[in-house]
């Protein structure tokens, strides 16, 4: 088919069969039968035979332009591309805290790296991107874990295991995480997301009573709140919270302490399922010591 796909390009430039096979060293007729298999492979008719020239229809005219990219791509494929050199587009997802901490950091080194490669970033909750990536719609995402198994088409890649601390204003002396999460007002995470979830199953596990404050699944927003002195959060430790500058404090929990888990989620089966292992590598690369 590739070989169909150059005679093609060769009558679209050429402007007829013969100057085409004179092009890629085939006869008039030999370049006609190899037309003729890629229309019937393609089901369409890529040219207006009416007069002597081989002019190409609007269906031929699209078809120019995919006939070009599956050449370049196949050729890249042949002959190996240099990291510089190599093209394509990177769909990819993460949650809010992974986007403004690992992504950030990682893209100046992936874009370095790949300066012809388009990105394009989504941010979303994790079962959100989780779902566009099993529709498709986007090659990886850095998410949370689901509870239950990534199977089939998607594979799992752990980046780390996140602790939850309490969050408090950074003037606050106590230490007492029971005492503060009894003596001020609790801003939730939002409990029906994954790590929300955790803090629920916490707070019930440890018997903890809580005045309700707020709840939003924005731990960039909670950060935010708790150091205007609003009330004191549980959230999941993260970078991206020293990315923004919040100033809080933050205390362990102790032996008591809980995770979430990091990941990317990622496509096997896409036509950019490599571009999701250079991705990876740029996530997990040592950040150059300042």
């Amino acid at each position: 088919m590739i070989r169909y796909l150059n005679t093609f390009m060769a009558v679209a430039q050429h402007g007829t069969f013969a100057a085409a096979g004179d092009r890629v060293g085939l006869t008039q007729s030999a370049v006609s039968v190899q037309m003729r298999k890629l229309e019937e492979a393609l089901g369409l008719t890529l040219f207006d035979r009416s007069g002597r020239t081989a002019v190409l229809n609007e269906a031929g005219r699209r078809a120019l332009a995919h006939a070009d990219q599956i050449i370049l791509l196949y050729r890249q494929m042949a002959d190996g591309v240099a990291d510089a050199e190599l093209t394509g587009t990177l769909r990819a997802g993460a949650i809010m805290t992974s986007l403004l901490g690992d992504v950030v950091d990682s893209m100046a080194r992936f874009r370095k790296r790949f300066p012809k490669v388009e990105v394009q970033l989504t941010p979303g909750s994790s079962m959100e991107l989780l779902n566009m990536v099993e529709k498709q719609r986007l090659d990886c995402a850095l998410i949370v874990k689901p509870a239950y198994p990534i199977e089939g088409v998607l594979n799992w890649r752990s980046l780390r295991r996140e602790p939850f601390v309490m969050l408090t204003a950074a003037n606050e002396r106590s230490s007492d995480v029971a005492a503060l999460l009894a003596g001020k007002p609790f801003i939730r995470y939002y409990r029906h997301s994954h790590g929300g979830n955790l803090v629920e199953r916490f707070l019930k596990r440890m018997k903890y009573q809580v005045t309700e404050a707020m709840e939003t699944d924005s731990v960039e927003a909670i950060a935010l709140l708790v150091s205007r002195g609003t009330g004191v959060a549980i959230v999941p430790r993260t970078p991206a919270l020293d990315v923004l500058g919040i100033k809080v404090r933050e205390l362990s929990l102790g032996e008591d302490t809980f995770y979430r888990e990091l990941g990317l989620v990622e496509r096997t089966d896409g036509a950019s399922a490599h571009l999701n292992n250079d991705f990876w590598r740029a996530l997990t690369a040592k950040k150059p010591a300042r």
